[in-house]
């Protein structure tokens, strides 16, 4: 039986490595506050309204459909099926709530077997369907049901064509998404050229879209296709149509501290803190760079230093991967105790952490090789 694919079975708020921001649909339709906040990143404004709400009206169905979104966010993966469900059965009517019953699935089928996994994948298709036929021009819901055609088995009713029809839907509602959607689909076919060209359409539609540009922009940060130059444009374009996002932050961190251009990385750094102060992760996105090139170890350990000083943002590495780096960054200046003090922690906080790794190699070798981050 065919493997349903470890990525995005739904739109999961997530972003791994190597992910395309063309994957990940924002909340579709934002109105209130929260779901504002939540489209822009910022779960942790947000989860204090929603929980407010929340403790004033525990059966609210949009607080809790939000609060599923959010502790999803935050790695839960316990609590956000039976939030989407409490929200779903108190308004069957509305579109969004059976998305994130959906998108809730697809997380879990990421976790599951692979008889479970087809299983979710079924009710899966069943919700966004659901939620489709109540909303039509839902283009999250549409970009879901084309991640299920592109990953689901054709036994569970994954079907690549269906996906083109989908983003053909997408483009007639939102043609920047149509675009972003056309991107995915030739990043599944592993053609570099058409995503290249799909991004470069989107990051053309008028009015610009801040995605599409942070979209192009990750892309020419991707090792198979790097340039720092083609990269910086579109980041700083998104970082104009909005300074109070940390995604063109985050990509412009990277490219500086490739170029080991410190005065422009030290001011982007200052102005993130200023502008949106409740996220570091721009300093972690420096320091990751940095050590992936193994120099500069230093500045690597006080930016992470610099991420760990406050909770991580939802969708942000987790304090245990900043633990996990900063033992790295430790390692690289020779301070070998305090490497394996900052693994310890990693690994207390996760014990799946790559960091479990580290200190079985340090166990078994009496001097530590140089590791490759």
């Amino acid at each position: 039986m065919e493997r349903i694919e470890r990525t995005k079975l739904a739109s999961i708020a997530a972003r791994g490595v190597a992910a395309f921001a063309f994957c990940l649909p924002l909340a579709a339709n934002a109105q209130t506050p929260a779901e504002k906040l939540i489209a822009e990143g910022h779960w942790k404004r947000a989860r204090a309204i929603v929980e407010t709400r929340l403790h004033e009206a525990p059966n609210d169905a949009l607080a809790n459909y939000l609060l599923s979104q959010i502790r999803n966010a935050f790695g839960d993966h316990s609590t956000p099926l039976a939030l989407a469900e409490k929200a779903e059965a108190a308004d069957p009517h509305t579109a969004k709530y059976h998305r994130q019953h959906a998108e809730v699935l697809g997380v879990m089928a990421q976790h599951a077997n692979v008889l479970q996994q087809l299983i979710l994948a079924r009710r899966f298709h069943k919700e966004i369907n659901t939620a489709i036929q109540l909303d039509a021009r839902d283009t999250q819901a549409l970009g879901d049901l084309l991640e299920f055609y592109l990953l689901a088995p054709e036994i569970a009713g994954g079907d690549p064509e269906k996906a083109e029809e989908t983003a053909k839907r997408i483009g007639q509602i939102d043609p920047a998404e149509g675009y972003l959607a056309e991107a995915r689909i030739a990043e599944f076919q592993k053609k570099p050229a058409a995503i290249e060209a799909a991004l470069k359409q989107a990051a053309a539609v008028q009015p610009p879209s801040y995605r599409a540009r942070i979209a192009l922009a990750r892309f020419y940060l991707e090792p198979a296709h790097l340039s720092l130059e083609k990269a910086e444009s579109p980041a700083k374009e998104a970082l104009a149509l909005d300074s109070t996002r940390i995604d063109a932050y985050n990509l412009l961190a990277e490219i500086y501290a490739n170029r080991s251009d410190w005065n422009a990385l030290d001011a982007l750094l200052a102005q993130s803190t200023k502008e949106v102060p409740d996220d570091a992760t721009p300093y972690f996105r420096a320091a990751e760079r940095l050590l992936a090139a193994q120099r500069e170890a230093a500045r690597a350990e006080r930016y992470l230093r610099t991420y760990l000083g406050q909770e991580p943002e939802g969708n942000e590495p987790r304090l245990s991967e900043a633990h996990w780096r900063l033992g790295h960054a430790l390692e690289l200046q020779g301070r070998n105790p305090a490497a394996i003090s900052e693994w310890q922690e990693a690994v207390k906080l996760d014990p799946q952490s790559p960091a479990e790794r580290d200190l079985k190699r340090v166990k078994n070798s009496a001097t530590i090789p140089a590791a490759k981050f």
